[in-house]
């Protein structure tokens, strides 16, 4: 008479993480057992004895929740040694590779915001790249500039800047993506770097003969009023006027920050993404390199300004120097 076969217990808990990384990447709304039944085509019982750990998902079927999913397998496993697996979009030549790359951002910030209990920290070596969405021409004149020049996209190598260049879906896109992260509550952190590199970008376009001297000044106070849009939230602790509870949070470093870095806590599970090539970023969820961003953001804040809610005299002085600046390239512009 044959014994039953035991489970390994390691493989129990592997397979009860991987199913809790499916939880947390699920949108609201939709049933566990259902989706899992039909990704993989099998019963609803079925679904259900893999939940509970009474049936082996096969590596077939995890493949397939990751690739869906987005789930890294770092995040389940667990890394014990300092290889860490990133995922990212691959952004090419082609001018659709970039529209593929805004819609996954839109569903990125589509899933955080769908949570109800993400958080953004953004640590902010140049603008948050939302923020470059704030206006439809801001937006047209961002995706221009990456498009040409960080991403060579022939479409745009041999013409000049105008407000309807580029394709109204791409723009919407972009300008949706800047309301989805309004939905989400964000810690920030800013230095005096973070609003002089969208200062360079359109003076170094007005330089080069891609944009006219009207355009760049349409560019320069649409950016003028995208800042003062931040000083309000950061006078107020919150990014809309609907807001219940507080839902910015801004500091002020005094050192160069380094680099871009966006970490999103979802309730147990986190994610990392550092920027690479610009304006593209790496994505982890690999628990020992998440804790090691989330120590590093930690420290940052300890060493930095709080600038929003009652710091009203820290974040007037650094306010008024990035008006100050604002305005004197501004004027450099017009009397040029």
């Amino acid at each position: 008479m044959s014994r039953p076969t035991v489970k390994p217990e390691k493989s129990l808990s592997i397979q009860s993480a991987f199913i809790e990384s499916l939880k947390s990447a699920l949108p609201v709304g939709i049933g566990l057992a259902e989706e899992l039944a039909d990704l993989l085509n099998i019963s609803i019982d079925s679904a259900y004895r893999r939940i509970r750990g009474e049936t082996e998902l096969t590596l077939n079927e995890a493949y397939k929740i990751c690739n869906k999913y987005n789930i890294s397998i770092d995040a389940v496993f667990g890394s014990k040694n300092d290889n860490v697996t990133f995922t990212y979009t691959r952004l090419t030549e082609e001018r659709s590779s970039f529209e593929a790359y805004m819609k996954r951002l839109i569903a990125h910030l589509r899933a955080i915001n769908a949570s109800g209990k993400g958080h953004i920290y953004y640590v902010a070596e140049e603008m948050p790249m939302f923020y470059s969405f704030y206006s439809k021409r801001l937006t047209a004149f961002k995706l221009f500039y990456w498009q040409r020049g960080v991403l060579n996209v022939p479409e745009y190598q041999q013409v000049k800047f105008e407000w309807d260049l580029l394709p109204s879906e791409l723009i919407e896109d972009a300008h949706l993506s800047f309301k989805e992260y309004l939905n989400i509550p964000v810690t920030e952190i800013w230095s005096d770097e973070t609003v002089q590199t969208g200062l360079r970008q359109i003076k170094f376009c007005l330089d080069s003969g891609l944009v006219t001297k009207e355009q760049a000044i349409l560019l320069m106070k649409d950016y003028r009023e995208m800042v003062q849009m931040v000083y309000q939230n950061a006078s107020s602790g919150t990014k809309q006027i609907s807001d219940k509870s507080p839902t910015y949070t801004l500091y002020y470093s005094d050192v160069m920050l380094g680099t871009n870095c966006i970490f999103v806590n979802i309730g147990e599970a986190r994610h990392s993404y550092i920027s690479f090539n610009t304006m593209n970023s790496l994505n982890t969820s690999n628990d020992a390199f998440c804790e090691e961003t989330s120590h590093w953001i930690k420290n940052l804040i300890k060493k930095s300004t709080l600038i929003s809610g009652v710091a009203e005299k820290q974040r007037f002085q650094f306010f008024d120097r990035m008006f100050k600046l604002i305005d004197q390239k501004l004027a450099e512009i017009e009397a040029n």
